[in-house]
């Protein structure tokens, strides 16, 4: 039994903490017997729910056992049962079926590769995230840039796999293409150190409005790594953030030479804009 199945009664009762939580939900999509104890659960508490019903109904009819309810530990407060209860539904009805039915678990794809565009302005460190699409970004009713598109969470059980391979930066980089910085935060922060993990911790920094961190960080590793392509795209944008259009030209002309499909393509208009004494998609 893996510790975290020891954890499922707390789980139910509210009692975990809010990270060692998100941690479960991830545990759960993984883990049929907890899956199947979660079930049983449910079904236990319907039962109970609608036995109370009854004897509200009918006065002489003796109140539900409690001698059933014991084993399982569920004496849920209603704010707690309905909080297990959001646990399951954002698993997907289809997602518990297939883990109480056994049927085989194909992950979805993460990283939104098969969009049309990006809403994304800056460049991820991590391969399956990092594919050309064209920048459009989304604008408010006052005609300001969002910072991403609307896009579906990712897959609960896709990050449960994603966690179990031991893959956080991709689970950060999930969490990025979406726009939710915070939970890309969480997952970079407990990611190997690398120099894909810093350039990503620079995208980070740059949406908190952190332009110096960015650029302390990008430079790191652009010391160790000269020819990084996304902290080359990276720094130019930053650089730009901070009013400095000549050397975010030159930075963006970098990424030019590089000869990148697509991505040289718009940093060339991007350093043409920014020579000409304009700032592109601001």
């Amino acid at each position: 039994m893996d510790l975290w199945c020891k954890k499922l009664y707390r789980f139910l009762d509210g009692e975990l903490e809010s990270g060692d939580e998100e941690h479960f939900r991830l545990h759960l999509a993984l883990c049929r017997a907890c899956a199947s104890g979660l079930h049983d659960a449910m079904q236990l508490e319907m039962l109970s729910v609608q036995a109370l019903c009854g004897a509200v109904a009918h006065n002489d009819a003796p109140p539900p056992p409690t001698s059933v309810r014991e084993p399982f530990r569920l004496t849920l407060p209603r704010g707690r049962w309905l909080q297990a209860l959001g646990a399951v539904l954002a698993m997907g009805m289809g997602a518990l079926a297939a883990l109480l039915t056994g049927d085989g678990f194909r992950p979805e794809d993460p990283w939104r590769t098969d969009a049309s565009a990006r809403g994304l302005e800056a460049r991820i460190a991590y391969p399956a995230a990092d594919r050309y699409l064209p920048y459009v970004p989304v604008r408010t009713s006052a005609g300001d840039p969002a910072t991403l598109a609307v896009a579906p969470p990712v897959p609960l059980r896709t990050l449960a796999a994603l966690e179990e391979q031991g893959d956080l930066h991709g689970i950060a980089a999930a969490y990025l293409v979406r726009g939710e910085v915070r939970q890309a935060s969480d997952f970079l922060s407990r990611s190997a150190p690398s120099v894909d993990r810093d350039s990503d911790r620079a995208v980070v920094a740059m949406a908190a409005g952190d332009f110096r961190g960015a650029l302390d960080l990008l430079e790191g590793v652009l010391r160790q790594a000269p020819d990084h392509p996304q902290a080359l795209w990276n720094r130019a944008l930053v650089l730009r953030a901070m009013g400095l259009p000549l050397q975010a030209a030159e930075a963006f002309e970098a990424v030019v030479r590089r000869g990148e499909p697509g991505w040289s393509e718009e940093a060339g208009i991007r350093a043409r804009a920014l020579r000409q004494g304009g700032h592109f998609l601001k």
